[in-house]
Parts: C-alpha cells; sequence; structure tokens
C-alpha cells in the first residue's frame, strides 16, 4: 500500500528544503571581509549601482613597510549580495573595455597639453 502526499505537504517540503536566499551584505560587513581577506585597512564604503547591481566600492589603504606599495591606496568593487570582488574591465568581443572616470575628476591632460604648458605654444 502505497501512500501519496497531499499537494499542500509537497509544498511545506518543498519550501522547507529550497536553498534560503543569501541575505545581503551591510556595507560593515562587507568592509571586515575585505580587511580580512586582503591585510588592508578599511578607508570608506560607498555604496553604488552598476547595471542594476548593487556594489560597494570600497577604498583601503595597504599596510606600512619597507616595500614600494606600503601606504598605497584603492578602491576595490565588491559584490553587495555575495561579497565576491567584482573585475573593473568589462570584457568584450573586441576586447575590453575600461570602466569611465568617476564624476566630479579632472581628466588628465594629454601628452600634447603637457608640452604646451611646458615650453609654450611652438
Amino acid at each position: 500500500m502505497s501512500r501519496i502526499l497531499p499537494p499542500s505537504a509537497l509544498l511545506w517540503l518543498a519550501l522547507l528544503l529550497a536553498p534560503s536566499p543569501v541575505a545581503a551584505l551591510t556595507p560593515e560587513q562587507a568592509a571586515s571581509r575585505v580587511a580580512a581577506t586582503y591585510g588592508v585597512e578599511v578607508l570608506r564604503v560607498r555604496e553604488v549601482e552598476e547595471n542594476g547591481r548593487r556594489l560597494f566600492a570600497i577604498t583601503v589603504m595597504l599596510p606600512g613597510g619597507d616595500r614600494n606599495d606600503a601606504f598605497q591606496v584603492g578602491t576595490l568593487l565588491v559584490d553587495g549580495e555575495t561579497g565576491e570582488p567584482v573585475s573593473r574591465l568589462r570584457h568584450r568581443a573586441s576586447g575590453y573595455e575600461l570602466p569611465p572616470p568617476p564624476t566630479g575628476t579632472v581628466p588628465e591632460p594629454t601628452a600634447d597639453r603637457l608640452r604646451e604648458r611646458t615650453f609654450g605654444r611652438q
């Protein structure tokens, strides 16, 4: 004699066995994960959105020491859901695309502009 479960019991069973959704990280959790993983000091955490995806832009500083990269400051992008690093390069069929410069920054002068500033118009 076989027993068949009612549909409501199957639904409850499916809900219990289904993987739970990953909870979104808080800025503090993302900062502590980056600090522990990379051995850096976190200076600032900003929440940003890229293509509808929640990210954290975490500004970090490498520890001091007698290396060329001591106290170097950089920004890491981290996924707001998983805490995994996000690449800044966008791979395309024709190569890769660099991310746009941050808003509010002054573009670097070209070589011609630097030459004009240094030596005047020629």
